[in-house]
């Protein structure tokens, strides 16, 4: 990333979308791209994150236009559930507002989550189940994302920028699957050598401690796409 003149961020305020920026703010200038529906949390969340780890933002409000003629370009190799096409418009447009901020790379936080043990549903096998039941699911999910989800996130960004996923470095994968479960979920804290590397980072606490929040919801654009007529 060295040299790059500028690169932009899905960003949405959250934690894994925040260690992204300030990692690659220590070596080019970041543009932090935030796509949100009206009445959504996100846009209040992402410009207090954004200025407080001083990057510039440039923001979108989702419109039932948008989301219509993001789905009329819908185009998956797999018959695409409820929230492939949520996820589907939302990339396409915040990769559209990147493009237009004058950045041809966007940085985005997927796998964060199958890594560290984001989700409810590992907190929940590992209780009920133990530690080889949830690091068993994060593998399957790892698995699962590379065959589907990669390939509705990358199809999305339409050739308008090119997607990277720092959280898919092979050095950084490698480093994860040797840590025990209980550095990634910890007295019921989710991600929490994440959140703890987030604050060594610089990553405001109020961020680096913030709940998750899957971007479908978060964003607005599921319901959006729920009363699309696509």
């Amino acid at each position: 990333m060295e040299g790059q003149e500028r690169v932009a961020v899905a960003f949405s305020g959250g934690l894994d979308s925040s260690v992204i920026a300030k990692c690659a703010a220590n070596h080019t200038e970041v543009v932090a791209c935030t796509a949100y529906a009206r009445h959504s949390g996100d846009v209040i969340r992402a410009r207090e994150a954004a200025k407080a780890m001083g990057l510039t933002q440039v923001t979108c409000e989702l419109t039932r236009d948008d989301v219509d003629a993001a789905l009329s370009d819908l185009d998956l190799p797999f018959p695409p559930s409820l929230m492939d096409r949520s996820l589907w418009c939302l990339y396409m447009i915040v990769s559209r507002v990147a493009h237009g901020s004058g950045t041809g790379v966007m940085l985005l936080g997927q796998l964060a989550d199958e890594l560290f043990g984001g989700y409810a549903k590992y907190a929940e096998a590992l209780k009920l189940r133990g530690e080889k039941a949830a690091e068993s699911m994060m593998s399957n999910d790892l698995r699962e994302y590379e065959s589907r989800g990669r390939v509705r996130d990358v199809a999305a960004c339409g050739g308008l920028v090119e997607p990277r996923f720092p959280y898919e470095a092979r050095e950084l994968g490698d480093f994860a699957k040797t840590l025990p479960i209980a550095f990634k979920i910890r007295d019921g804290e989710r991600k929490a050598v994440l959140r703890r590397a987030a604050l060594v980072l610089g990553v405001p606490e109020k961020v680096a401690k913030a709940p998750k929040k899957a971007a479908q919801y978060s964003s607005g654009v599921q319901k959006l796409v729920a009363s699309s007529r696509f």
